[in-house]
C-alpha cells in the first residue's frame, strides 16, 4: 500500500508498505479520507517536538473497518479514531484527562496512522475506547471533522465567554470555532489576513470579518467600544498573533492561546500591567472523551456546515502536493485519499 511517511524534520516521502497484519484484538482500517493537520506540518518544519518519525503521519481520518480480530468489532463498520491511546487506568485516564497520561501514543505520532491506503487499530485502543464507531449516514467528509471538533467543543468548556468573542483565523479549527460561537448566542469576530477564508467565516455566521492591518483593529475596538469579551486564538501563536489577541481584548477580558506555538516562542507580561488590566489567560488543547462523544453527537445532528471547509483533494500519490497545498493555505482544509 501507498503511505506518508515523516522521515525527519523537513523530510516527508511516499513510501510502498505491506498492509498492516493483524494479531488477536486487532482492526485493519480502509481508510476513505484523511485530514491534514497543523500539527502535521509544525512537525514537519520543526516547530513542535511530539513526534517520533519515521512515522506515518495522519489522525483525522475515516475509513471502514475492513478485517477484525476484535469480539466487538464487526467488519463494515465506519469509524474514525481517538488518537490518543493511553494507559486507560492512571488518574488521568480515570478523569477524562488521558492527553496527560504518561505512557501516550499518539496515532499518527508514534504509532502509524491515516496517510496510508490501510490502517491497523491495535487491541489496547479498541479496549479502551478509542476506536470511535458512527452511522453509515455520516458521510467520511464530514466524519474526519470529528476529532478537530472535539478539540473546539473542549476550548469552548474550558474558555469564559461573556457577549463577544474574537477568533484569529479562519482555518478549519476557527471556522468551526465561529459556529459554535454563533450557536452560544455570541457577536462573533474573525480575524484572517487571506480574503478568500474571510469570506468562508461570512457564509458560516461571523458577525464582521477583518484582516489584520491597524485600521482593522481600530474598527473592532470602535465597533466593539474598547474589545472584546474574548480571543480565541486559532492560528499559530507567533508575535504577531500574541499581539493582536492583547490589542483586541477589552480589560477584564479571556485569552485562550488555542492555536499551536513554535517551539522557543515565549509570552512576556508586565505582572503589574497584567494585574491592572485583569486578563485571563489560558490555553486549551486537544480533547476529552467526553468532547469527542459530543462531536459525534453533533455530526449525527448535522448541526455544522462542513461543506465549505473541505476544499482540496489529493491522492495519496500527490501526497508532497497535498501538503505543499495545506502549508500555502490553499482553500481551507486539504485531505488525503487512496
Amino acid at each position: 500500500m501507498k503511505a506518508i511517511v515523516f522521515e525527519k524534520i523537513q523530510q516527508l516521502r511516499i513510501h510502498e508498505k505491506p498492509i498492516p497484519t493483524l494479531t488477536t484484538g486487532d482492526v485493519l482500517i480502509e481508510i476513505e479520507l484523511c485530514g491534514i493537520c497543523a500539527s502535521d506540518l509544525a512537525a514537519l518544519r520543526g516547530d513542535v517536538s511530539d513526534y517520533a518519525p519515521p512515522v506515518v503521519m495522519g489522525h483525522e481520518l475515516a475509513g471502514i473497518v475492513v478485517e477484525t480480530r476484535h469480539p466487538d468489532v464487526k467488519i463494515g463498520e465506519r469509524v474514525t479514531v481517538n488518537p490518543m491511546l493511553s494507559c486507560g487506568v492512571c488518574s488521568e485516564c480515570q478523569n477524562d484527562l488521558d492527553k496527560y497520561c504518561t505512557t501516550i501514543e499518539g496515532i499518527g505520532h508514534d504509532i502509524d496512522g491515516g496517510y496510508a491506503e490501510y490502517m491497523r487499530m491495535p487491541k489496547h485502543g479498541v479496549d479502551t475506547g478509542k476506536l470511535i464507531r458512527v452511522p453509515d449516514s455520516i458521510p467520511p467528509e464530514e466524519l474526519l471533522f470529528l476529532e478537530p471538533l472535539g478539540c473546539c467543543l473542549n476550548a469552548m468548556r474550558e474558555t469564559l465567554f461573556k457577549d463577544s468573542v474574537a477568533i484569529l483565523g479562519a482555518g478549519p479549527i476557527g471556522l468551526m470555532l465561529t459556529q459554535l460561537t454563533k450557536r452560544a448566542g455570541l457577536a462573533t469576530y474573525v480575524f484572517e489576513p487571506q480574503a478568500h477564508r474571510r469570506a468562508v467565516a461570512e457564509t458560516l455566521g461571523a458577525d464582521v470579518t477583518f484582516d489584520t492591518s491597524p485600521e482593522a483593529i481600530a474598527h473592532l475596538q470602535e465597533i466593539t467600544r474598547g474589545g472584546v469579551d474574548t480571543v480565541i486564538s486559532a492560528t499559530t501563536n507567533h508575535a504577531s498573533a500574541i499581539a493582536l489577541a492583547f490589542d483586541i481584548v477589552r480589560r477584564g477580558g479571556c485569552v485562550n492561546f488555542f492555536g499551536l506555538a513554535p517551539d522557543g516562542e515565549t509570552l512576556h507580561i508586565n505582572l503589574e500591567e497584567f494585574h491592572y488590566a485583569g486578563h485571563k489567560l489560558m490555553a486549551s488543547w486537544a480533547f476529552s472523551r467526553a468532547s469527542l462523544e459530543a462531536s459525534r453527537q453533533l455530526l449525527i445532528e448535522d448541526a455544522l456546515n462542513f461543506e465549505p471547509l473541505l476544499t482540496d483533494r489529493f491522492p495519496l500519490a500527490q501526497g508532497l502536493a497535498a501538503f505543499d497545498n495545506a502549508a500555502a493555505q490553499r482553500g481551507v482544509k486539504t485531505v488525503v485519499h487512496p
